[in-house]
């Protein structure tokens, strides 16, 4: 147990297997001198790793085992393995599970945490609140693939002439789904309504001005053309 959770701790860390391999050789009965030979590592860099598996774990290694004393951080990391598959998977960051992992540790449940996540969506990294709702559809069984697919909101054609003066109107009719699917995508993000408000209307604005200076540009190519 000691081993898969110091497994769970490190993650993605690149010396994973050789920090495992080590606190195993010491539970075998290694000396830090050993150890260190064998891994071609000082006696002093043996004893640091070996010293923050022990901490990791909340002993057992070095220092008597104090499981109430313990952090449950690693007990949630085993019960949760995938959770690192989920991270690498859908790539949030090598970080992102200790983060996921300490919020669920304050929250005592990954339920708790889910539902933190919906009643303070601004308290949280966004990448820890996107796995931990992968996560959380995956407890539930569901497969988190089409949660990542960007959906494709249907817009339908105009059935107006362009210089109909109802044009625009249908205009706004057929974007809106699409438009109130990125505003809740931004709001689930952790966007607050007047940021996304904001952000829609200078974006909007930037896109009607490029295409005022674009006609513009035509405009005068077309009577420079005329001219010879």
């Amino acid at each position: 147990m000691i081993l898969e959770k110091l497994r769970a701790c490190w993650g993605f860390t690149p010396t994973v297997d050789r920090n495992v391999a080590l606190v195993e050789g010491f539970l075998k009965g290694k000396s830090f001198a050993d150890l260190a030979q064998e891994h071609s590592l000082s006696k002093s860099r043996v004893r640091q790793i070996i010293e923050k598996a022990d901490r990791l774990v909340g002993g057992g290694i070095l220092t008597k085992a104090e499981p109430t004393k313990a952090s449950p951080r690693s007990d949630f990391m085993v019960d949760y393995p995938y959770v690192w598959i989920l991270a690498e998977m859908h790539r949030l960051g090598s970080v992102t599970p200790h983060h996921f992992f300490a919020e669920l540790e304050r929250a005592g449940s990954l339920e708790r945490l889910v539902d933190k996540m919906k009643r303070l969506p601004w308290r949280t990294p966004t990448t820890t609140r996107e796995l931990a709702r992968l996560v959380w559809q995956k407890e539930r069984g569901e497969s988190p693939w089409p949660a990542m697919k960007r959906s494709r909101v249907v817009i339908v054609e105009p059935s107006c002439p362009v210089d109909h003066p109802d044009r625009g109107l249908q205009c706004q009719l057929a974007l809106e789904p699409a438009f109130q699917e990125l505003a809740a995508r931004a709001a689930e993000s952790g966007w607050t309504e007047d940021e996304i408000a904001y952000a829609l209307l200078e974006l909007a604005g930037a896109r009607l001005k490029s295409n005022s200076v674009n006609s513009e540009t035509e405009r005068a190519i077309d009577r420079a053309r005329a001219t010879r």
